[in-house]
């Protein structure tokens, strides 16, 4: 006999009022009978559900697998109905009254946001191309990430970008980005996520944090304000602030700009004080705009002209303030292609002619270095592991380099460090060796393979004799540490920069400040600390809050300033102890004693350059050794304001002379007031028949 539409309900109410020991006979009869139909199974389920409220079964990690045995316990998995699956999702009892996010996150999202299930199947077909990326996470870590997955691609259902593709796309390949520097978790997930809020409307900051935790929170937070910008628009926002690379484009009109340049610029700043508050936001924004770079050929030409101005003049110097070298040439070279498509398109040429002339000679290169540096006793005792690569010297620097410097001549050849070799020292650390030996000990065997290197065949010093920059000895302001040196193909010519690392210094030279977001765990070498390093904060960049301390600030203004003091052209000069000062070009001797420190500033006597006593304003120059000479009663001169040219200079000074001019205001008042007393008294004793005054006998 077959089952009609009457029969299920009545056989329902039966089920649920029998008690719990006579349901089995029920169950078989209501979804087990062989002729029951799956539209009636569907219903039957939700039924069972109910039923099994307080059972400790549906209170175990999978109830869904049961109830698909129970329901189907022929067919399981295999049905080719999903009836049960979705019915089992939507009134499970431990999903009422939870989140939305929440239960996505989990990997089970709500009947209305997955009813094919073809979300779930994203997921999980887009997690088998990005979970490779993550293997060096611990466990928990990668599920973690799977949960961002699992929210993102719900939270970016149905959207699309430019090219068409779903909008998933992008946030997996920042995350691959990310990866690739070997970020720690939270900011692989930030990277899933980081669009979630702004392009979504149904989830809030704070559905993240309660999922993912407050870091995560922050750092999409931070992401999303550093991606507010002015929608491109006809009136024209003035070039001002992106004058410098205007003023070189031909065809350049207001035209193409973004609308209203008050507001251009107070996204700029609040995408800085975003980054100030935690400098991770820093690492997402970089491969976010890195991965747009790539795709930028879908967006109107107008529109690339803009995002590739913005990318060449604030995110390039930014991924160069922080040494994300793995980043900073590939937004230079992109940023290229689309504002000086004709330059870019000669020096692809160039480069493509001299790439088989150098892959002649670098290949052998890599050989016998390799044979070389084997063969060394030294290297032999200390199991020094090699890693030998080429480099290829980025386009837009190389163009940059021959624009800028006539002594190249407009010559390509005339560039020394096109292409280059990297040799990268790997070794274990000793028994017991602590971390000031173990740096020790790598900076020796960096010195003494730059020495086995001299007997390379073939290859020899420039004319010049061996030239030789110690950044080792003389780190760059980044953290950079290496050994470059210069050698000279014998029969032709070919000038080859050779450049010797260990692996701790390859990491800073790669990721920069990343290199402090990484997960450092056992995978990397037993003897290092597991878990995870955090380093939230960078000096110049919480240095901003300075300028910015009260908002009071234009936002115009504040944006200049930050490009033209921190993100514009640096100066190097040495200080008496050897150390490195970094300053933005333009800086005199006076900002180079505020630089060092405040008290310096304020108990400058001079300043002596090169070994001579120059004025305040004296401009430095790259490579000077400058000494300040204090004396513990000097004190600033008012004239000192006209001879800084950073604002946070000036911004002391001042402070000292307001603090100073309130002092003699006080010292004033109280003159003044002793003064009004003594003549009063004198009247009173006047008009008192020179009698004394009570109390004064």
């Amino acid at each position: 006999m077959g089952w009609g539409m009457a029969t299920l309900p009545a056989t329902s109410g039966a089920f649920l009022a029998a008690p719990p020991l006579q349901r089995r006979p029920l169950q078989r009869l209501c979804v087990g009978h062989p002729e029951v139909d799956f539209r009636y199974r569907f219903e039957a389920a939700a039924i069972l559900c109910v039923a099994f409220s307080g059972s400790r079964l549906l209170k175990a990690a999978r109830p869904q697998s049961w109830l698909e045995r129970l329901v189907f316990p022929k067919q399981g998995k295999t049905c080719p109905q999903r009836g049960v699956r979705l019915a089992c999702r939507a009134v499970a009892p431990d999903r009422r009254g939870v989140s939305r996010w929440i239960l996505v996150s989990r990997g089970r999202p709500r009947l209305e946001d997955d009813p094919t299930g073809d979300l779930m199947r994203e997921v999980e077909t887009v997690w088998h191309s990005l979970e490779p990326d993550f293997m060096y996470l611990p466990r928990e870590d990668r599920l973690r990430a799977l949960s961002a997955l699992c929210v993102a691609a719900l939270a970016h259902q149905g959207q699309c970008r430019k090219s068409g593709e779903p909008y998933l796309i992008h946030p997996v390949a920042v995350a691959k980005l990310l990866a690739s520097l070997k970020a720690e978790a939270d900011v692989l997930i930030s990277g899933l996520l980081h669009d979630t809020v702004e392009d979504n409307m149904e989830i809030g900051f704070e559905d993240l944090e309660a999922i993912f935790g407050h870091d995560v929170r922050r750092i999409v937070e931070g992401e999303t304000k550093a991606s507010k910008r002015a929608k491109v628009g006809t009136k024209g926002l003035g070039l001002d602030l992106l004058s410098p690379l205007f003023r070189r484009l031909p065809g350049a009109n207001e035209s193409q700009v973004v609308s209203s340049a008050d507001e251009q610029a107070e996204n700029l700043r609040s995408m800085f004080m975003a980054m100030a508050d935690d400098s991770r936001v820093i690492l997402v924004k970089l491969a976010d705009r890195l991965h747009n770079m790539r795709t930028l050929q879908h967006m109107r030409e107008a529109k690339r002209f803009i995002i590739a101005a913005e990318t060449l003049t604030i995110f390039v110097p930014l991924a160069h303030r922080l040494g994300v070298w793995a980043f900073k040439t590939e937004l230079e070279d992109l940023c290229f292609k689309f504002l000086w498509p004709e330059e870019y398109a000669r020096m692809d040429a160039l480069f493509m002619k001299r790439r088989i002339q150098y892959g002649k000679f670098l290949n052998p290169a890599v050989r016998d270095l390799k044979e070389l540096l084997e063969r060394d006793p030294k290297i032999k005792e200390q199991h020094v592991r090699l890693r030998i690569t080429g480099r290829e010297k980025g386009m837009y620097s190389s163009w940059d380099k021959l624009r800028r410097k006539p002594a190249y001549h407009n010559n390509l050849d005339n560039i020394r460090d096109i292409i280059a070799l990297r040799v990268v020292l790997d070794f274990d650390r000793l028994p017991k060796e602590t971390d000031a030996d173990y740096k020790t000990r790598g900076n020796e065997l960096c010195y003494h393979t730059l020495a086995v290197t001299r007997n390379l065949h073939h290859w020899a010093p420039p004319d010049g004799g061996p030239c030789i920059k110690d950044y080792i000895r003389y780190p760059k302001p980044n953290g950079y540490q290496s050994l470059h040196t210069i050698l000279v193909r014998c029969s032709t010519a070919v000038p080859l920069e050779l450049q010797v690392r260990t692996r701790q210094m390859h990491a800073v030279a790669e990721f920069g400040n990343a290199s402090h977001w990484v997960y450092k765990g056992e995978q990397h070498s037993e003897h290092r600390t597991t878990g995870k390093r955090k380093s939230k904060r960078v000096a110049w960049l919480a240095s901003l809050k300075d300028k910015n301390r009260d908002g009071s600030i234009d936002p115009y203004q504040f944006v200049q300033e930050v490009l033209r003091d921190e993100l514009g052209k640096r100066c190097f000069v040495f200080l008496r102890d050897g150390r490195i000062l970094n300053l933005s070009r333009g800086c005199t001797a006076l900002d180079a004693a505020f630089k060092i420190h405040t008290e310096v500033g304020m108990r400058m006597q001079h300043a002596v350059v090169n070994d001579v006593i120059v004025d305040p304003s004296y401009v430095l120059q790259n490579g000077d050794k400058i000494n300040i000479v204090t004396l513990p009663y000097a004190r600033p001169s008012r004239e000192w304001i006209h001879c800084v040219w950073l604002r946070s200079t000036r911004n002391k000074l001042q402070a000292f002379f307001r603090k100073q001019d309130n002092a003699e205001r006080e010292e004033l008042d109280v003159a003044a007031a002793v003064a009004t007393v003594s003549t009063l008294a004198g009247t009173s004793q006047v008009m008192m028949g020179g009698l004394p005054l009570p109390g004064t006998f």
